[in-house]
This record gives structure tokens, C-alpha cells and sequence, in this order.
């Protein structure tokens, strides 16, 4: 963990527009990611899409750590306070919306927690990291020809792949 922490930045971006909490645990031969499935709504750019928990800044917040933990409390009832942050990874800008920032926030989390999804949301589940470089492919998504990674039936794309790409690289090997 300590070359990972020596990769990430020591502080977020605080001109994002929003945050993501990548929650890792360890397993015997590596780590797992934490993701979820964000329920069709209409009108939302990432609708039914795999990402990792999180979401826009509110007006109550005074930090995107604390979007975060909010935006997570809220969608999984995982409680994240007093837990540090390992890190952070740059920004990313949606290709959907190319003026809105997404900051991601690694967390190492070690807990087996009890989850409880809200509205938003529709799975979770926890993917080895490991098994999830195995999966990277091409294919369609909502008229896109992306990159993506298989997760079961189904793929992770856009923003989220391209977060994990960079979580891949900040884990590589020296």
C-alpha cells in the first residue's frame, strides 16, 4: 500500500463537481473494488451504468471528502467517517458533460460492512482486481464503442473505466 499511496495525490481537486469513493479491500491474492449498479432513470447520463459509489457536491458540504461520505452513507449506508483517505487519483471530465469534474477518493477498507442500497442504486458487488484486468474487451454501450471491463453480465465503462485504469497504473508494478 505504501507504493500506492506514493502514487495518488495528498489532496483531492476541490474545483470538482462531484466525488467517488473507491473502496478497496485486500484479499488473499490482491484487492477488490467496490461497485454498483446505478438504476435506469430517465434523462441520466449514467443510468443503468456500473460506477463506483458517489455523487454531486451539495451545498452542505465543506470538502469533497465530504460528498463522498454523504453520497455513500446515503447510497449503501456504508459509514465512512473516520476512515482516511489512502489517496487521490486527477480528476476526470465526463465525456457526457465535458465541463463537469469527478474527483476520486481511494479508501483501503477492511471492513465486511452490511449493505443497504438505496433508490438509486440496484447491485453491488465486490470485484477482484485482478479478474477484472482479465475482462478488458471492446463493445457498444448506450452508441459508444468503448473499452470496457466485464463484471458478470455486466461491463464497466466510460467514466468509471477510465478511474479504474488509472487505479491499474497507480497499483502497477515499479
Amino acid at each position: 500500500m505504501d507504493r500506492l499511496r506514493r502514487r495518488l495525490k495528498e489532496s483531492p481537486d476541490e474545483n470538482a463537481n462531484a466525488a467517488v469513493a473507491i473502496l478497496m479491500r485486500p484479499v488473499d491474492d490482491g484487492l477488490e473494488v467496490f461497485l454498483v449498479k446505478r438504476a435506469e432513470v430517465e434523462g441520466d447520463p449514467w443510468s443503468g451504468d456500473m460506477a463506483f459509489p458517489g455523487g454531486k457536491r451539495g451545498s452542505q458540504d465543506t470538502s469533497l471528502v465530504d460528498t463522498a461520505v454523504r453520497e455513500v452513507m446515503e447510497e449503501t449506508s456504508i459509514d465512512l467517517r473516520g476512515h482516511e483517505p489512502l489517496g487521490y487519483l486527477e480528476p476526470l471530465f465526463s465525456w457526457v458533460r465535458d465541463t463537469f469534474s469527478v474527483q476520486p477518493i481511494l479508501y483501503l477498507y477492511e471492513e465486511n460492512p452490511t449493505i443497504t442500497l438505496n433508490y438509486e442504486l440496484t447491485k453491488y458487488t465486490w470485484t477482484r482486481v485482478k479478474e477484472l484486468e482479465k475482462t478488458r474487451s471492446q463493445a457498444v454501450v448506450k452508441g459508444w464503442d468503448s473499452p470496457v471491463f466485464k463484471v458478470g453480465e455486466d461491463v464497466v465503462w466510460g467514466l468509471t473505466y477510465r478511474m479504474l485504469e488509472r487505479l491499474l497504473v497507480a497499483l502497477g508494478e515499479d
